[in-house]
């Protein structure tokens, strides 16, 4: 009898105590390859979606999370800032503006949906 509260008792103890909630959102590392793969896949995107005859960067990672979904679900928010290279030059390296005028910094979070063992991954949500 008494098997019946220990048990579900420890199994919530585990649960918590090894990462939190299965399917819960947690923070991810920015340097993690697959985090950084869904970021710059989502710069592509927004670069390709924005009227800007510009590209656009990252200037700074904000906040990166992830939540294991059927694939990884990435959340990340990012500084962006203008770039002085065309649209057409995505082979260039391209620097971010110093001057915060020319910058024109702002702000995003990209949703990305990666399933690497489809080779899919997908620009769910960008709010900027």
């Amino acid at each position: 009898m008494m098997w019946k509260i220990v048990f579900p008792v420890l199994a919530a103890v585990f649960a918590v105590g090894l990462g939190g909630l299965v399917g819960g959102v947690s923070d991810v590392d920015i340097n993690n390859e697959d985090m950084r793969n869904a970021l710059n896949f989502a710069v592509v995107q927004h670069n390709r979606g924005s009227n800007d005859l510009y590209l656009s960067q990252v200037a700074e990672v904000v906040k990166a999370q992830r939540q294991v979904v059927a694939g990884m679900k990435y959340i990340i928010t990012v500084r962006m800032a203008k770039t002085p290279c065309r649209k057409g030059s995505e082979n260039e390296v391209c620097g971010i503006y110093q001057d915060q005028e020319m910058a024109r910094p702002y702000q995003c979070t990209f949703t990305v949906w990666s399933r690497p063992w489809l080779n899919e991954i997908q620009l769910l949500k960008e709010i900027c």
